[in-house]
């Protein structure tokens, strides 16, 4: 019988900064081996039936005898470091021991007190525009740093510095960052003891800090941190910046896939994949065997008993807008041959593989658009869209891809095959009657198509040179519904709705009409948020809203109104028959806001 030998970083010194794993292998512990008084003592109480030794007394041969004798044994020891074991741990002769000796160990990371006096600080260690590097080092002592990584050379680089180890040389390090070029107005700080209870923060500069820290009699356990990330006046980051695209935003949300979707996983790899890209898309559900569904987040898990796959696929086709099936494109296309109907009414379907390698938009790419949600997919992945339309490999915009990016509808669905067929043809011509932002940002560029003018606003119209013929979409119908306490703002109403549409890719000047219920007719901030937008307000009975099937009804306006729902149940009937949520209820303080967009059943 063997037992286990676990690594724990301990955290900086917080009972409650320990990780979740490390606070489990504590609870199952039955020899704790603790690195003396760099550890809290109050982390051994998590470990309540072990016997607790402080390696601080014993030297590195006893300690790796005391873990091989127990392990021997069959018991469960932890090996408890400060901060992270990776970090002046003095962790890698032991793990040198251990292999020699063929005893297997786990190591369990923990929160490192360069992140703590961050925190404790309150400060990013890289900002743009002053610092895009830390480096983490200690000034040479009894231990010596290699050559090339004396403090001044270090220092040179102009970096963000964590300093460990060194604050009881503090005069010196701090006339070694002045001589290697810092300047001595340079911020510094020193954090002793992050996180305990007598933690102690000196700020000053390179000029100043070393006297300050003197008078605080500070000489051990700190972190010296350096650099102009103190000020914290860097530039601001892309990452949020609405016109900055990475694998989880697209700048552009028109050219991102809108709608519910279902990804499908077979095996524990493709789960994990399934996963990944569930979390960069805005409604996505995962679809998984029971086997499976521990490897995914609760929140998004949808499972099915093993052989009901089938099952599972029918269910969703009518459900979701995209379907991504991690798996081979075999399985699914043996699956989707039984469903399929026309490209007004299929699901977007995109095949992916388990690495995220290929995205491949396997139908509906344009009216569906699965050719957006396979781009989508593989910018999350890191992979590469597969798209097979001839258009786009063309880099020419169908007009069908372009209406559904837009929420138009086609008036005569049996006309688009032709002008997908004469948009092919390299002699034909087109007279574009649309938006004029519309026709600058898809066609202007293509002598091909010319512009005829704007039309009324709420279609758009494509006449072919050659015959005459003509393909025509209308707008959509895009109903905007409102729950609102009494007396809301029309202000706070507008900078909501602007703030939920705008996470989904609308605009609120892309909608249609605004509803909600009878018993708010009387809504002074209501009616003025409509009439700014110059928009439509309707109101429907109670009657009429609790006869409409909603994914989120609400107990608590049933119970003070006798409403199920508002905002969902007022869109979906002021968007008509066949109407769908686009965005499902979205609760700020005083309202709720969703969004339902006119289907295709009612031509």
């Amino acid at each position: 019988m063997t037992g286990k030998i676990t690594f724990v970083g301990a955290g900086p010194g917080a009972p409650d900064l320990i990780t979740l794993r490390g606070a489990a292998r504590l609870a199952s512990a039955d020899l704790v081996i603790y690195a003396g008084s760099l550890v809290n003592e109050k982390l051994l109480e998590l470990a309540p039936h072990a016997r607790c030794v402080n390696s601080a007394k014993i030297a590195l041969h006893e300690v790796i005898a005391l873990m091989r004798e127990n392990f021997e044994a069959g018991r469960q020891v932890v090996r408890l470091h400060t901060g992270d074991p990776a970090i002046y741990g003095a962790v890698a002769e032991q793990y040198r021991e251990l292999d020699a000796l063929g005893i297997p160990y786990e190591v369990v990371p923990g929160v490192s007190s360069a992140f703590a006096a961050a925190a404790e600080l309150k400060v990013e260690l890289t900002m743009p525009g002053l610092s895009q590097s830390v480096i983490l080092t200690r000034e040479a002592g009894r231990t010596p740093v290699p050559p090339g990584e004396e403090l001044e050379k270090l220092a040179s680089h102009g970096t963000t510095l964590c300093i460990f180890l060194s604050v009881s040389g503090i005069p010196d390090l701090c006339r070694k960052l002045v001589a290697a070029g810092r300047p001595p107005e340079t911020p510094a700080a020193v954090v002793y003891r992050a996180s305990w209870p007598n933690q102690t923060i000196i700020r000053g500069t390179l000029a100043d800090l070393a006297a300050k820290v003197e008078a605080a009699g500070i000489h051990r356990q700190s972190m010296i941190v350096v650099g102009d990330i103190l000020n914290r006046s860097g530039e601001l980051s892309c990452l949020y910046d609405r016109n900055f695209s990475h694998g989880y935003r697209s700048s552009d949300r028109s050219r991102s896939f809108q709608g519910k979707t279902a990804i499908f996983a077979l095996t524990a790899r493709a789960a994990c994949k399934a996963a990944e890209i569930a979390a960069g898309l805005d409604d996505a559900v995962i679809v998984l065997p029971e086997k499976h569904a521990e490897l995914v987040p609760a929140m998004r898990l949808r499972s099915y008993p093993d052989g009901g796959f089938g099952n599972a696929f029918r269910r969703c086709w009518n459900e979701f807008d995209g379907l991504v099936m991690v798996m081979a494109a075999g399985i699914v296309i043996r699956h989707v041959t039984e469903l399929c109907e026309s490209k007004l009414h299929d699901p977007a379907v995109v095949v992916c593989d388990e690495r995220g390698t290929h995205a491949i938009s396997l139908l509906s790419g344009h009216l569906g658009g699965a050719n957006r949600l396979a781009s989508d997919v593989a910018r999350i992945t890191g992979g590469e869209a597969v798209i097979t339309t001839a258009s786009d490999l063309r880099r020419l915009a169908a007009f069908d891809e372009v209406a559904a990016r837009y929420h138009y509808k086609p008036i005569d669905p049996a006309v688009l095959t032709g002008f997908a067929a004469a948009l092919l043809e390299d002699g034909e011509e087109f007279d574009l009657e649309m938006p004029p932002e519309l026709f600058q940002q898809c066609y202007s560029a293509n002598s091909r198509f010319h512009f005829s003018g704007p039309g009324d606003g709420n279609s758009f119209r494509i006449r072919r040179r050659k015959d005459g013929k003509e393909l025509v979409f209308r707008k959509r119908r895009i109903a905007l519904g409102i729950g609102c306490r009494r007396n809301v703002a029309a202000a706070e109403l507008r900078v909501a709705a602007q703030e939920i549409l705008e996470k989904h890719g609308f605009r609120l000047s892309e909608i249609s009409c605004v509803a909600s219920a009878d018993v708010k007719k009387e809504e002074t901030g209501l009616r003025e948020f409509a009439e700014k937008l110059q928009k439509r307000l309707e109101f429907f009975s109670a009657n009429e809203l609790n006869a409409v099937e909603v994914p989120d009804p609400s107990p608590a306006a049933e119970e003070h109104l006798g409403i199920r729902s508002v905002s969902e149940a007022a869109a979906l009937l002021a968007a008509g028959p066949g109407a769908r949520l686009v965005i499902p209820k979205t609760s700020r303080e005083n309202l709720t806001v969703a969004l339902a967009m006119e289907g295709d059943e009612n031509d």
